[in-house]
C-alpha cells in the first residue's frame, strides 16, 4: 500500500503537465532518478499522446537556431572592409604566392594558404561565414572550418561551403584579403589524385 500511493500521485502529476503543457517531456530527462516510474509512465504517454510527445524537440530546436540567427549579421566581416583589405591585381603580381595562381576546378570546397601564424578558425569564419546562410540547417551543417596549425599544412585551411555559387563568390571576394599582415591565397580545393602530376595536366589545358 505505502509504496503503491505515491506512484499514483505521479502519474497523475506527470499526466497532468502533459495534458495542459509539453514540458512535461523535459521533466522526464530531468528527472532521472525517477527512472523507473517514468518508464510506466512514458509507456502510457506513447499509448495515448503519441502525437504530442514529438512536436516538443523541434519547437526547442527552432527557437535556438533563432536566437542564435538574431546575433549572426553582425558576426561577420562587410563586404567594404572585404573589399578595402584586399590586394589589387597588380599588388598581387608582387607577391611570389600568387605568381602561378589558378583557381583551380569549381567545387564546393576551398583551399586557402599563406595564412598566418595568428590565424585561427573564429578568424576563418568570421570571412567566410558571410556565404552561408545560417538559417538554413543543411547550408549550417555543410560549412566546415579545418585550419591546419602543425606540420607541412601549417598555415593552410579547408573551408566547405554549402554549394558551388557560394564557393565561387568567397574565391573571388577572399581572394588576396590581407589578414594579419598576410594576404590569403584561396583555390577551389582539389580532389585528391592519384597521381603527384596534377598540376602538370593542369598546365596544359
Amino acid at each position: 500500500d505505502v509504496f503503491e500511493q505515491p506512484q499514483h500521485v505521479g502519474h497523475k502529476k506527470i499526466e497532468f503537465h502533459i495534458s495542459t503543457d509539453i514540458p512535461a517531456v523535459l521533466q522526464i530527462n530531468s528527472e532521472k532518478e525517477e527512472k523507473n516510474d517514468l518508464s510506466a509512465t512514458t509507456e502510457e504517454i506513447n499509448n495515448t499522446g503519441f502525437g504530442r510527445i514529438f512536436p516538443a524537440p523541434s519547437s526547442n530546436d527552432k527557437m535556438e537556431t533563432e536566437e542564435e540567427d538574431d546575433e549572426i549579421p553582425s558576426e561577420f566581416i562587410s563586404r567594404k572592409d572585404l573589399e578595402k583589405n584586399r590586394l589589387s591585381r597588380e599588388e598581387m603580381e608582387k607577391f611570389s604566392v600568387f605568381k602561378n595562381y589558378e583557381p583551380g576546378d569549381p567545387n564546393c570546397r576551398i583551399y586557402v594558404k599563406n595564412l598566418a601564424k595568428q590565424v585561427q578558425e573564429k578568424d576563418l569564419k568570421f570571412i567566410f561565414g558571410r556565404y552561408v546562410d545560417f538559417q538554413s540547417e543543411v547550408e549550417r551543417n555543410m560549412f566546415d572550418i579545418r585550419l591546419m596549425k602543425e606540420g607541412r599544412m601549417k598555415g593552410q585551411a579547408f573551408i566547405g561551403l554549402p554549394n558551388e555559387k557560394a564557393a565561387a563568390k568567397a574565391l573571388k571576394e577572399a581572394n588576396g584579403y590581407v589578414l594579419f599582415e598576410k594576404p590569403m591565397v584561396v583555390q577551389f580545393a582539389r580532389s585528391a589524385r592519384p597521381k603527384q602530376d596534377g598540376n602538370e595536366g593542369k598546365k596544359k589545358k
